[in-house]
This record gives C-alpha cells, sequence and structure tokens, in this order.
C-alpha cells in the first residue's frame, strides 16, 4: 500500500490539510486541497513562481532550486513546491493566498425586451384525490398535462403530494418542448436557467429567471484548470501526457461551476432542480474540456477539433447542478482558436452599436471582430498569459491586492490598489498603465530597454534583467516587494505586439480605412479597466480618438444570457457563426514583419 503523508497549508484565510502520496511534490499537495497558488507553468519546473516556505520531512534543495533561490531564501526555508518532493509530514506557508472567488461585477446586463426562451409556464388544475375511485397522485398529474410528458424529479413530486390534501389545487408547469420539468404551486416558485462563460482564467456565470428575464445573481471565479498551465496549449500537452488528464480537466471545471451555482442558489430557496436550461460559451479548447472531449488537434496546425457547429446535450449526461433532464446548449464555435465566447460577445454589442465597429477580447487568447457593413471579419491571436499575471515576475490576476492603475504626480510614480488595501501584486491594466508612465519618465525607450538610472525608485541587476522596485517589501500585503524587470518588459512586448499585430491585419484584410471605423469596443475584466491614453500609448492599438475607445464589459457573459432567454438570439449567433469571415494569422504572409514592428512601444 501507497503511504499516505498529511501536508498542512497555511493561507491568509485559512488552513487546509491535504493527504498525498510519499514522494509526490508540494505542488501536488497545494492542488489537491484546490488550492491556487502562484504558478503559470503548471509544475512543469519553468516559471519558477512557485515559491513558499515548507517546513517538515521534505526532499534537498535540487539543483534548479539552488539556482533560482537566494542563500536567504533557502535559509528561511523558500523552496520551489513543484520540485521540493513530501516524504514525511509537512507544513506550507502561502500568507498571499485568499480562499475565496473574484466577484467582477462586469456584467452590463438589463431585463431582456421580449423573452421567448426555450422554457414556458404552463397553468393547470390537478383533480382532487376520490376516496371511492382512488388514482395516484401521478397519473392525476398527467391527466393535468394532457398532451405533454412528464420528467419530474421525485424530490419535486414529494413537494407537490404536500399539497395533495384532498381537493384539487392548481399548479404552473416548466414546459421545455412538449416535456414537463418542474412543478410549482400557482404563485410560487420559478423556472431558471445559467448563462456560463468558460474562459481560460476565470469564469463567468448569471442566472436568470427565463419566464420574466430577471437577473437573479451573477458570479465569477476563478477557473482551476490554471493548475496545469495558465494558457490553453499547455492544458492541451497535459491532457496528452496524462492518461486520466482529460478526466481531470473535466472535473475541475464541473467543480468551479458546481460552486458558484451552490452560491447564487443559497438563500433564494431554490434547489438545483429549479435550472432548467444552461447555455455555455467560451473558446473551442474550453469547450472541448467541459465536455470531456479530446483537444489535442487543436493543439497544432491546421487546428481543428473534434468539433465545430452549436451543441445539445442533457444535463444529466454531464452532471452539472441542474434538473437532469434540462438542456446544457453550447453556442457555435467559428474556427480554430475563434469561439463561442466571441460570437456571444457580438450577441451582445450589436444592437444599438454603429455601422462599423472593431471588437477586441484580449485574454491568453485574444479573438478581435471587425464589423463593417453587412460584413464581419475574425481572427485569435495567442496573447499568452502576460496581461493576466502570467510569466511577470509580480504579475495576478484583476482581483484584491493587485495594482490596477499607475500614474505620474509631481514627477513621483501614484498607483491605485483594488479592494483599497496593501498591494500584493500588479493586474493586466496596471502593466499598461506602467509601460506608459515609464517610457514618459525615459525609463523605457521604445525598443523595451529599461535605464534604471532614470527611475526615481530603487532598482538592481537580476538573471531576468535590470529590475525597478515598485513598491518596497515593508509597504506590500506579503512583506514582499511588487518589482518590474526587463524580462517582464520583454513578455509585454510580446502580449502586445501579437494583439496589435492581429488588429493591423484584420484591418487591411477587410480593406476598411481606420478612420471609418466609428467605434473600439474592449470586451472582458482586461478591457474593462484599460486607460485608452496608455492603450495608444505604448502602441497596442492604432491612433483612434479616446472618445471612441469604449469598454463593454463581459459581453461573452451578456451575449449568453441573451441566447438563455431569446431563441432567436440563439438562431441570430448560428447564422453570425457561418457568416463570419476568418482570417487565418499563422501563414499570413505579412505576420511576421508587422509583429516584430508591432513589438516596439509606440
Amino acid at each position: 500500500m501507497t503511504e499516505k503523508v498529511k501536508v498542512t497549508i497555511h493561507t491568509a484565510s485559512e488552513s487546509l490539510v491535504s493527504w498525498v502520496n510519499k514522494g509526490q511534490t508540494v505542488w501536488d499537495a497545494v492542488q489537491q486541497a484546490r488550492i491556487l497558488q502562484r504558478g503559470d507553468c503548471g509544475g512543469r519546473g519553468l516559471c519558477l513562481k512557485c515559491r513558499a516556505r515548507v517546513e517538515g520531512e521534505v526532499s534537498e534543495p535540487s539543483r534548479q532550486e539552488l539556482v533560482a533561490l537566494s542563500p536567504e531564501e533557502l535559509a528561511k526555508g523558500y523552496r520551489l513546491t513543484c520540485k521540493c518532493h513530501v516524504l514525511g509530514e509537512t507544513s506550507v506557508l502561502l500568507p498571499e493566498v485568499r480562499i475565496s472567488s473574484c466577484k467582477t461585477g462586469l456584467l452590463r446586463f438589463a431585463r431582456y425586451p421580449g423573452v421567448l426562451s426555450a422554457v414556458r409556464p404552463v397553468n393547470t388544475h390537478i383533480p382532487p384525490f376520490d376516496r371511492d375511485k382512488p388514482i395516484p397522485l401521478l397519473e392525476r398529474i398527467e391527466w393535468a398535462f394532457k398532451g405533454y410528458k412528464l420528467e419530474i424529479p421525485p424530490v419535486n413530486l414529494n413537494v407537490i403530494a404536500r399539497l395533495d390534501q384532498g381537493d384539487g389545487f392548481r399548479v404552473v408547469g416548466g414546459v421545455m418542448d412538449d416535456t414537463v420539468l418542474r412543478i410549482h404551486p400557482r404563485g410560487q416558485g420559478s423556472f431558471f436557467g445559467l448563462a456560463l462563460d468558460i474562459g481560460t482564467t476565470s469564469l463567468s456565470c448569471a442566472l436568470v429567471d427565463l419566464v420574466n428575464g430577471d437577473l437573479m445573481g451573477e458570479r465569477s471565479t476563478t477557473n482551476s484548470q490554471v493548475a496545469f498551465g495558465r494558457d490553453i496549449l499547455a492544458r492541451i500537452s497535459y491532457v496528452m501526457e496524462n492518461e486520466e488528464g482529460l478526466t481531470v480537466m473535466r472535473n475541475r471545471v464541473l467543480s468551479d461551476v458546481a460552486a458558484m451555482v451552490d452560491d447564487l442558489l443559497h438563500g433564494l430557496e431554490m434547489v438545483p432542480d429549479d435550472i432548467l436550461e444552461m447555455v455555455v460559451v467560451g473558446n473551442p479548447v474550453m469547450l472541448h474540456l467541459f465536455l470531456g472531449v479530446d483537444p489535442r488537434g487543436l493543439g497544432g496546425a491546421p487546428y481543428v477539433g473534434l468539433f465545430r457547429g452549436g451543441t445539445v446535450i442533457r444535463a444529466g449526461n454531464l452532471g452539472l447542478p441542474m434538473h437532469p433532464a434540462g438542456r446544457v446548449v453550447l453556442l457555435p464555435q467559428i474556427e480554430g482558436f475563434l469561439g463561442s465566447d466571441i460570437l456571444a460577445c457580438l450577441l451582445a454589442v450589436d444592437p444599438g452599436s454603429p455601422e462599423s465597429y472593431l471588437l477586441v477580447d484580449i485574454g491568453t487568447n485574444g479573438e478581435m471582430v471587425l464589423k463593417h457593413g453587412n460584413r464581419l471579419w475574425a481572427c485569435s491571436v495567442a496573447a499568452g498569459s502576460a496581461f493576466e499575471g502570467g510569466d511577470i515576475t509580480s504579475g495576478m490576476v484583476a482581483c484584491t491586492g493587485a495594482i490596477d492603475r499607475f500614474w505620474l504626480e509631481d514627477g513621483l510614480l501614484r498607483y491605485n490598489v483594488l479592494g483599497m488595501g496593501k498591494p500584493e501584486g500588479i493586474c493586466g491594466s496596471g502593466m499598461v498603465d506602467l509601460l506608459r508612465v515609464l517610457l514618459e519618465l525615459g525609463v523605457l525607450d521604445e525598443t523595451g530597454l529599461i535605464n534604471p538610472q532614470r527611475y526615481p525608485g530603487s532598482s538592481h541587476q537580476t538573471e531576468r534583467g535590470a529590475e525597478l522596485v515598485i513598491v518596497e517589501g515593508a509597504e506590500t500585503a506579503n512583506g514582499n516587494p511588487v518589482v518590474f524587470n526587463q524580462q517582464d518588459v520583454r513578455q509585454l512586448q510580446l502580449a502586445k505586439g501579437a494583439i496589435r499585430a492581429g488588429i493591423d491585419i484584420l484591418i487591411k484584410e477587410a480593406g476598411v480605412r481606420l478612420d471609418a471605423i466609428d467605434e473600439l469596443l474592449f470586451a472582458g475584466a482586461f478591457g474593462n479597466y484599460l486607460n485608452p491614453r496608455s492603450v495608444m500609448g505604448i502602441g497596442m492599438i492604432p491612433p483612434f480618438r479616446s472618445e471612441r475607445i469604449k469598454a463593454v464589459g463581459n459581453a461573452a457573459l451578456g451575449g449568453a444570457i441573451a441566447s438563455l432567454i431569446s431563441i432567436p438570439e440563439r438562431e441570430k449567433a448560428d447564422r453570425l457563426a457561418t457568416k463570419i469571415e476568418p482570417i487565418e494569422l499563422a501563414n499570413h504572409p505579412d505576420f511576421s514583419r508587422i509583429f516584430v514592428e508591432s513589438m516596439a512601444l509606440k
């Protein structure tokens, strides 16, 4: 029998215990406890971010740790958790980790005009119980809903049975197609749907009343698959290299969804059976992993998955927290890495938008659509995880403790922290601001080279090049300084260059003049907080007028909601998927040249 070893993990909010096989790594123990420790490579020893203080019976520091960690860090017990093997009872200290969900509040949604969902209420009367001719309740329900099939959960039947006191009573049934899924006493209960946006880094969902279109609540959380790598190619590699990889990935996202649903239902006196339909959007890799479908076809050219069109599946086949006979609807993908999330964005922004606009959703996988007249062009770029904190020394997602804005005031660097506490790192919008401010100070030149002599704060040389201390350790939440170095700049230049190259080629291939584009719309969490001056100041986008640049929040989730409560919107998504003209950048003759040119900070 394999010996099990106890690992206690102390975080800023609570302590958890994980039991692992002797010889597994501390990283394995942390992931098994479902704690999202900082680390971008999925425990493969590439990013060197999974530093933590470790005490107990563990392996000696590896050669890689001796190189990556300073003698002072090693003396204090710091280790790379992915290289530190557990040999006996062990404790891990992660003071920078708070076990909580990120609630972004980026959904911009009002009650949808004209609800035409797949679920409709049907009012009827259950006949009274006749003691002379006793008929079971279920048969009387079948009579009341004559012409419909019944797929009512036993728990729901028990609730109705408590109302069956002999006299007849009125009920309302939630009907999908020709099937009654749920019954409530007339005037009580509701029929709900869930919209779900599966992002590479985060998940967001919204609970909606399918009868009147009311938004009941929304939740967001980190996609716990990030434990196996922040980018989609790392996730694909994990599936290909591990026999149970696909199951592990799918279970992760289903568990995340279940936690959000449980949080939404709490206090609403509702149960999962009240959720009768779910609409899901996301990039193609995330949708494959959600269904438990092998995504390896998307791991290399020509980037073709196992399915592309819209998909409808019974909820019971997926094990989701909803009515087992309910439906899970995946909106169609477009091509390659252009997924249903960008389609959902179009559904959300198109009403009321001008004749011509450019929609940009920047995440690990950047997607953009140009609409001009009756035509639509789209492309996808591998922006990487830099703007979501990946591969950046002090990078982090936009949660409490992240610096989201920088500016100059009386020649000094000032910043804002999400949550108004002490900083822990820098999120994407803060990085863009920081690049612009450093350019203005002359600390950076257009090539991205750092000149530390021009920086008003402290700096030093590291293996990652010249490093600027943005916030001293004494002023941070975790005691670690917030820094920004030459390698961080290069990672951001790669991400910024990919986005700008995609935009430039998209506009060029469409043959549309820049001044003919009425608006530039930024979707998603990153785009929501971007400062237009900073975005143009570093050359991430062409020179639009700032008043023409708008943030549209979580448009993907907004579009998923529209599809959930309006069958015509769902049909519109199907039409858009075939109408959009995808532009493949990988084989574009000008991409390499434009990409290199676009890395310049100007």
